[in-house]
């Protein structure tokens, strides 16, 4: 075709004008596809949370100090990991001392209701001195790391024993650096945090030196608290560094500092006052891009930004009343959605449960009232409501160590040992601030893992939330090929006044899942399958308890001198209120328990007390209970229940589930027929079906013993019969009180160390509540200490002296 030249001088400029345009449309397009990366990001996050339920128990004990032969008492606060309010979730908390090999000295379950619980452990007189671990934790937080679970340190001083000489600890000494953001990148400048223990976990005193590879000095630091600090370094391309630690007393190391990349990010958080921070992104070698900024309290996501990096260079600043109390992470992810730098960031948190402590006296006598009244505020000065515990015990000069505020703002939130975390809330100043910030740069995130989050890998659900009442779990196996049995129905029984009874049903790999309710204190609990069909199996039942364990080292524990007097006089006091008081001590509430049979009201119940006693069984049926008809071949009985669907319909028999004190008696009737009349009490009958569990009866025949122990009864040998530990009761705290002038001048010691405890403190809507009880007949100071938490998640604690003389 021909064509003119003003015709090529405009396909020419089209041409052009196209290209123009696509230039400008590709990096349009580029953006909107980081974009739509970077929002599922935040999508997928934000699913997680949701499937991510997580929940915390904190426990207050009556002091952190104890003596052999003492009462450890203990409340246990239950709440969301989300945002530290009492939740009503699980129904059971486990409760375990642990000796420094991880062995259990002590277990117990104890339940919880409205966001907490209470219990209690009698120490052993022969207990060794030591540290030992205190732990506490629910069936559903047994999906996850053991680092979540609560646990503090006890210190057991026992003054009749000769101190175990301890085992020769080896030398060595760790530092770890931690770059803000997690990298090193070449040419660009990092704040470096870094933390110095011994070897028990101690912060160390020593001075530092980053050195490079030609051994000149670079950088010098020194730590600020417990072994941590943080300063300024720009690596270079190609080097590797060092640092050369220096302590007091002993020789030198070194350690390597992390390695240089030659491309990365680097993150930076600046205080720029007037409640703002601002948050710089520092990119080399990865071209001008799109990121996203991320940060999220607790899993809920509080700001989510894109960010255009020019020149690998980017900066938001933030309001911080748009962060939520507590510790915030911050995650940068880049244009692909992954996730290149993080960091935690701590802000004090302005919701605050605030307590007054008044006394009525400055002074007290022995053996005198002491009143005290409490007051609960919030950080309006507003009265509020709380659930607290309160604990008056002799002053033993030791810092309060874990409390609830600094626990759940803090510690629980962090991997690893904190040291001293009541630190970090007693100094509200700068230098506090920087040394809370150096601890948020050395400790990381532990809740989750990016990679199941982006993944979208669900948590992880081998264990299940106790939301009824206490899951009780076995295993069923074929006794022929030692194998599991699936699809098996097996029965367990709690014989007792209140006996009960539940079944389940074996899944693929044999487990059984009983979902019990109202198990208290001591039983006995009896498994069984239906011998007459499922004659090859046997029941093994599983702990409830966790058999995995944190890597946090224990304290070492070790007192002056200046102890001995103090622990001599409570050494004395303690036995004299073992001798004296033993019984009072071991006292326990009774249980309350639904006094009803699992399946609630029989038909016909017969009291055989009432009636003409018979010789046999055979008799006591045929003669009294019409319901019950009894058929015989050769030397085998077979019970049945007359039963009709309607009014009009003819009765036709039914075989029934024969039970004796709530244990199921797997044949047709022989051997209660041929039992010894006597010792029933009596014969409950239900004629109807009835559901249960996985399985449906089409009646029940219930027989009850006076002591409902089945007395002389021989259990199949195939089932297991094992002792168990239900529900703690509750122990009764005992104090003596002295309302007379003839009390107080009685004769009988009191040299109680603990004057007070009171895990059920309920502050209403006032505000107000006062508390009394009395002095021993032991002089010295008393410390008042009060914890609680409000309906809402304020969290408070509160402290008095006070001096008995």
């Amino acid at each position: 075709m021909k064509t003119t030249p003003g015709y090529k001088l405009k396909a020419r400029l089209l041409t052009a004008s196209c290209t123009c345009i696509l230039g400008l449309l590709l990096p349009a397009q580029t953006l909107l596809a980081q974009s739509a990366v970077l929002d599922t990001v935040i999508a997928r996050f934000n699913s997680y949370a949701k499937k991510n339920l997580q929940e915390k128990i904190y426990l207050h004990t009556d002091k952190s100090m104890y003596l052999p032969g003492e009462i450890v008492w203990f409340k246990a606060y239950h709440v969301g990991a989300a945002n530290n309010t009492p939740i009503d979730f699980s129904k059971i908390v486990y409760t375990e001392i642990l000796d420094k090999d991880n062995k259990a000295i002590f277990q117990a379950k104890n339940a919880i209701a409205g966001g907490s619980g209470n219990g209690s452990f009698q120490l052993p007189a022969d207990l060794a001195s030591g540290t030992y671990r205190i732990r506490s934790y629910t069936n559903w937080m047994k999906n996850f790391s053991p680092g979540y679970f609560f646990e503090k340190p006890l210190y057991i001083v026992n003054t009749l024993a000769k101190p175990a000489v301890p085992a020769e600890l080896s030398p060595g000494h760790d530092i770890q650096f931690f770059p803000e953001g997690g990298e090193l990148v070449a040419g660009l400048t990092s704040k470096i945090a870094y933390r110095a223990i011994d070897e028990k976990g101690r912060g160390i005193v020593f001075s530092g030196s980053v050195t490079d590879e030609n051994n000149n000095t670079l950088v010098t630091f020194r730590p600020e608290r417990f072994g941590i600090g943080s300063f300024m370094f720009k690596p270079e391309a190609g080097k590797t560094y060092r640092a050369v630690i220096s302590i007091p007393g002993k020789q030198a190391f070194t350690a390597q500092l992390p390695a240089v990349r030659e491309s990365g990010y680097v993150l930076a958080v600046q205080e720029l006052g007037g409640n703002k921070l601002k948050l710089s992104l520092s990119s080399k070698g990865k071209g001008s891009e799109q990121a996203l900024l991320l940060v999220h309290t607790r899993q809920e996501t509080k700001i989510s930004e894109k960010i255009s990096l020019a020149a690998g260079m980017g900066s938001f600043e933030l309001d911080k009343d748009r962060l939520g109390d507590g510790i915030s992470h911050i995650t940068v992810f880049n244009s692909a959605g992954q996730p290149v730098c993080e960091r935690l960031y701590f802000k004090r948190p302005s919701a605050e449960l605030r307590f007054r402590i008044q006394p009525d006296q400055e002074q007290y006598g022995s053996r005198k009232k002491v009143t005290i009244s409490l007051e609960a505020t919030n950080e309006k000065n507003e009265a509020s409501d709380v659930n607290a515990s309160v604990s008056v015990y002799t002053h033993d000069g030791l810092l309060p160590g874990l409390d609830i505020v600094n626990y759940l703002w803090l510690k629980s939130e962090l991997k690893g040992n904190v040291e001293d975390p009541g630190y970090y809330f007693r100094n509200k100043n700068a230098q506090g601030d920087a040394d809370l910030d150096n601890l948020m740069l050395t400790h990381g995130w532990r809740r989750f893992v990016w990679d199941d989050v982006l993944g979208r890998k669900a948590p992880a659900t081998e264990y299940l939330p106790e939301i009824q009442g206490h899951i009780i779990t076995g295993s069923l196996k074929d006794i022929r090929s030692n194998s599991p049995a699936r699809d098996i129905v097996s029965y367990l029984s709690v014989p007792g006044k209140n006996f009960q009874l539940y079944t389940a049903r074996s899944d693929d790999s044999g487990k059984l899942t009983f979902y019990t309710r109202d198990i208290a204190g001591p039983s006995e609990l009896i498994a069984q399958t239906d011998f007459r069909r499922d004659s090859t199996y046997t029941i093994e039942l599983s702990s409830p308890f966790a058999g995995k364990f944190s890597q946090s080292p224990l304290p070492a524990f070790s007192l002056s001198e200046s102890f001995r007097e103090s622990l001599l006089g409570q050494s004395v006091g303690n036995q004299v209120q073992n001798v004296f008081l033993g019984n009072k001590l071991r006292t326990f509430y009774p249980a309350v328990t639904d006094s009803g049979s699992f399946y609630l009201q029989p038909v016909k119940s017969y009291l055989l007390d009432n009636f003409v006693r018979f010789n046999t069984m055979e008799e006591v049926l045929r003669e009294y209970v019409t319901e019950v008809p009894v058929t015989r071949q050769r030397d085998e009985f077979s019970l049945w229940v007359a039963f009709k669907r309607h009014y009009n319909d003819p009765y036709r028999n039914v075989e029934p589930l024969l039970v004796y004190d709530g244990v199921p008696v797997f044949d047709r009737g022989t051997r209660m027929v041929r039992y010894d009349p006597k010792k029933v009490k009596t014969v409950e009958i239900l004629d109807k079906k009835y559901y249960h569990g996985p399985v449906i009866f089409n009646s029940i025949i219930q027989f009850k013993s006076y002591k409902s122990n089945l007395p002389d009864f021989q259990l199949d040998h195939r089932a297991t019969v094992q002792d168990y530990e239900g529900a703690q009761l509750r122990r009764e705290f005992y104090a003596p009180a002295y309302e007379t002038a003839e009390q107080a001048a009685g004769r009988m010691p009191d040299f109680r160390n603990l004057l007070y405890w009171s895990p059920d403190i309920s502050i209403d809507s006032s505000g107000k509540k006062t508390i009394s009880f009395y002095t021993s007949d032991k002089k010295g100071k008393y410390r008042v200490e009060l914890q609680g938490i409000s309906a809402a998640g304020r969290i408070g604690t509160g402290e008095l002296i006070l001096e008995v003389k």
